[in-house]
């Protein structure tokens, strides 16, 4: 057996869209969604983000805009026969550029947002390029730091989502010691067959961070529950999920059959939630549950001291 490693993980910042964790090199145009200093591929200290480089480019065209208010101002005076029309081309032109000057402003967000849909739509070549780069980086880290390596892979995972990272990360993490104080998640890890890494990965969460464990992973442990029986610990897995379940009232309503088939194995503390539900909803059975609820009660509970409040 593998034996597990401490580590802690450096913090993962979210973001609202996917596209804010591209950075792009001012100087080479390449893309990369990892935190480093140095462009990858030119060696230069000219990362920013996408969003920057987009306000640049926006800007930049919003000043040609200008210069060609500018432009067609000079045109006008130089063409001008009289004084005159020269005064009135100057101020004429000098008040449209003020206001072009004073729309942009106004336009710049708008702006922005365009030319960083152009930027990406323009440079997807470019974004593959470096997001390939970014997953040999992280094929050369895991050999040497698997944390390493598992924090890269989560980096990418941003704006890539297939079952091969996922699976990469999965066993990533079956590798250290799960805490209930690190940056853990589960839903985006899910994959649609049966991979007992996961099994086992859901199993651990049922014990450390049981709030991870939702309706997803939930019907996941369902459809393969064979499957996982057939596991070295595949029993304890699911009475893991079925304690970590009845936190939720609306995940009892959901699977109580799923609950009642693991309810005899659930620890003491899960067993006394799911005993105060009960209790708190006296006109449900949810299929029997109810009925093997006060059973286990009579049989094992029912001189506990912790029990005596709820009844």
């Amino acid at each position: 057996m593998t034996k597990k490693k401490p580590v802690r993980l450096r913090p993962y910042y979210k973001t609202r869209y996917a596209y804010e964790k591209l950075r792009v090199c001012k100087h080479c145009r390449s893309f990369t969604v990892l935190w480093e200093d140095k462009c990858a591929s030119c060696g230069r200290q000219a990362l920013i983000p996408v969003m920057d480089q987009a306000r640049i480019n926006a800007k930049r065209s919003m000043q040609n805009e200008r210069l060609i208010a500018l432009l067609v101002m000079l045109a006008a005076v130089l063409f001008s026969q009289t004084f005159v029309q020269i005064v009135l081309c100057f101020l004429g032109g000098m008040a449209l550029t003020l206001f072009l000057w004073w729309f942009q402003r106004k336009m710049l967000e708008t702006e922005t947002r365009r030319q960083l849909d152009k930027l990406l739509r323009g440079s997807e070549r470019r974004i593959v390029e470096g997001i390939y780069l970014n997953l040999s980086t992280a094929s050369a880290a895991i050999k040497e730091d698997e944390q390493l390596g598992y924090e890269i892979l989560r980096e990418i995972a941003s704006i890539v989502h297939n079952d091969r990272i996922r699976l990469q990360r999965i066993m990533l993490l079956q590798g250290f010691v799960l805490r209930k104080d690190m940056e853990l998640e589960l839903e985006p890890l899910m994959l649609e067959d049966f991979e007992p890494a996961l099994a086992e990965y859901i199993g651990e969460l049922a014990k450390v961070k049981r709030e991870l464990i939702k309706s997803q992973a939930i019907r996941y442990v369902m459809i393969y529950e064979r499957e996982i029986l057939r596991m070295k610990d595949g029993a304890g897995i699911m009475s893991g999920v079925a304690g970590a379940a009845v936190r939720m009232k609306k995940y009892v309503d959901m699977y109580p059959e799923f609950i009642l088939r693991y309810v005899r194995q659930l620890p003491k503390e899960r067993y006394l939630r799911l005993y105060q539900l009960v209790r708190r909803n006296p006109d449900q059975s949810w299929n029997g549950l109810r009925d093997e609820v006060s059973a286990i009660y009579n049989e094992k509970y029912r001189w506990d001291p912790e029990f005596q409040n709820w009844e």
